[in-house]
């Protein structure tokens, strides 16, 4: 078993148990104390658990999702790259819908093309005040302090006679049911934006594939999404799960053609 594909082994077993041992982490993965030590330090130095003495917790202990803010302290580097990878769809004056994400929150600290942009997350609104580029229209309703964004009635009712060109969701479980969401009002928002365009596009870790029960509230289906960008390749059945003719990028291909 590879380091990838062994360290995503222990981050999904760890999202059911919640907190490991070293001991735990050796028996889950059938490895040694050296190579088990050296995958918790590498999940504690990417922002993915936090170590403990003598093993690693989820971030976060005692919540299930890591919240807004902690989120924007991790995976710097991977944000980034996938936003850039996000920037070539984009066309002149088109109408977009931006998601609540810390993606796509990077996503509008790079923007530079000409567009009309609607979205419900405070932040992304704050990272484009200031954009001359960019038409912006911050969707209004009941604000979740916690993680930033307006929902509700009066977000959907602003939504409805918007037709966009393309749709850049986030999300915190992706399955083969659909996308997920921890908040019924954000997953409403997404349901709706996804049925006004022709174009979804999903832009996620791969980390956030096969996961269940921790998000419940279905903000869309994959047969709605044309473009998908992840970090890391989708396994076989992973690929299974959307329409044949959705176009996938992943970062680490796209490293490895630019270094070739």
């Amino acid at each position: 078993m590879n380091q990838i594909t062994r360290q995503r082994q222990l981050l999904q077993r760890l999202e059911q148990v919640r907190q490991m041992s070293i001991a735990d982490v050796m028996s889950a993965l059938g490895v040694s104390r050296d190579t088990a030590r050296r995958d918790i330090v590498a999940l504690t130095d990417q922002g993915l658990a936090q170590r403990t003495h003598g093993g690693l917790q989820v971030l976060n202990f005692g919540s299930r999702i890591p919240s807004y803010a902690d989120r924007l302290h991790q995976f710097d580097a991977v944000k980034t790259g996938l936003a850039e990878l996000v920037l070539p769809l984009m066309k002149v004056n088109q109408y977009l819908f931006i998601d609540v994400s810390t993606i796509l929150l990077k996503l509008t600290q790079l923007m530079t093309q000409k567009a009309t942009v609607y979205t419900h997350s405070l932040d992304n609104a704050i990272s484009l005040a200031t954009n001359p580029a960019v038409d912006l229209h911050l969707l209004g309703g009941t604000l979740n302090q916690e993680n930033r964004f307006f929902s509700g009635s009066a977000t959907l009712s602003e939504l409805t006679p918007i037709y966009f060109d393309q749709v850049f969701l986030g999300a915190a479980v992706v399955n083969e049911r659909g996308i997920f969401y921890v908040d019924a009002g954000d997953a409403a928002i997404k349901r709706q934006a996804l049925a006004q365009t022709l174009c979804g596009v999903l832009v996620c870790e791969h980390r956030k594939f096969g996961q269940i029960g921790i998000a419940h509230f279905c903000g869309g289906q994959l047969d709605q999404i044309q473009v998908l960008i992840t970090d890391e390749p989708l396994t076989t059945e992973e690929q299974s799960w959307f329409m044949p003719g959705t176009v996938m990028i992943n970062l680490m291909e796209e490293k490895t053609h630019d270094n070739n």
